[in-house]
């Protein structure tokens, strides 16, 4: 991990000029493009889902240790964390007496966050080894599960059937990479250099694709900072989120790197398929929207915090 100096305020400067920083200029230059010369995001979207992703996923997972107790208690703490998320929101749905289709925004704004291109070029700014990286990629193939099954009934007030939701991960060319990588493993095949090199090069071509799409994707976003029940949603994503991870981390015994990762992934901002679910399925688009742009300025502020505090764990 990045080793800041001694000293909190002084830790946070140097978390937040060295780590945060680097994040935040091409999102804004991604920001400023879309504003002046609209993209195709969707493009730009399906070039990191098909190819940079899958790429990453696969270079990742096939040259990394993960044993299988640590791969198990990392999954099983990640649900737990979900679980306790979800009721927390139903707790505060209810006190903030919130309809049925913000409801579901607001719960998904806070169980589903950017842990994929938000999280993998901070998790690569601040750890230089494959092991983190992997704990990373697991979380976000967790997420992106949980998002395409619950998260969609969640939104959805249609017939779709847990069946369907569960098959469409199928379709999804991160899990096909995945299995490869695994299958590769077992059987000890060796990748052919060209191949492998080819796979690295896309590797690297997503950080910055995907912290430029992000910002295009929050330059199509209106903010009201003054929403209230917004400002609750991002409260419970940025601060009760990694709160819930560092107790569930405690209780589960994780520590290291493994829980640092777990709890800096679960201080991420709201996830931008929150706003893609809310406006498939008319689940309050406005307020989906709003938390994402809020809760991605705002983490500028609370992940320096968090990345300070879970030095610790």
């Amino acid at each position: 991990m990045t080793e800041p100096p001694e000293g909190g305020m002084q830790t946070v400067s140097f978390l937040f000029f060295n780590i945060i920083l680097p994040i935040f200029i091409p999102i804004g230059a991604g920001y400023l493009l879309q504003r002046q010369f609209p993209l195709n995001v969707s493009t730009l979207t399906k070039i990191q889902f098909y190819i940079f992703i899958p790429a990453l996923l696969f270079t990742t997972i096939y040259q990394t240790e993960l044993n299988s107790a640590l791969l198990r208690d990392l999954v099983l703490a990640n649900l737990v964390l979900f679980v306790l998320l979800w009721g927390a929101c139903l707790v505060c749905t209810r006190l903030l007496k919130l309809d049925s289709s913000k409801r579901s925004a607001f719960i998904n704004s806070v169980c589903f966050y950017n842990s994929g291109n938000y999280c993998i070029p901070l998790v690569q700014l601040m750890y230089h080894t494959a092991f983190a990286f992997s704990i990373q990629i697991v979380v976000m193939l967790i997420q992106q599960l949980l998002t395409n099954t619950i998260g969609v009934m969640n939104a959805s007030s249609s017939d779709r059937s847990w069946k369907k939701a569960l098959l469409e991960n199928f379709r999804m060319p991160m899990t096909y990479a995945v299995l490869i990588a695994v299958l590769c493993r077992w059987l000890s095949v060796e990748v052919p250099k060209p191949l492998w090199t080819s796979l690295d090069l896309m590797a690297q071509g997503l950080v910055p694709t995907a912290l430029i799409t992000l910002g295009a994707q929050l330059a199509s976003t209106r903010l009201y900072v003054r929403n209230f029940k917004v400002l609750v949603s991002n409260g419970m994503r940025l601060l009760v989120g990694p709160l819930i991870a560092t107790l569930v981390c405690l209780v589960w015994g994780i520590s290291g790197v493994m829980a640092q990762v777990m709890v800096i992934c679960a201080a991420a901002p709201s996830a931008v398929n929150t706003v893609l679910l809310a406006i498939e399925y008319k689940s309050d688009p406005d307020f989906a929207s709003q938390t994402v742009f809020l809760s991605t300025l705002l983490s500028a502020v609370t992940m320096p915090i968090v990345i300070a505090l879970v030095r610790f764990l």
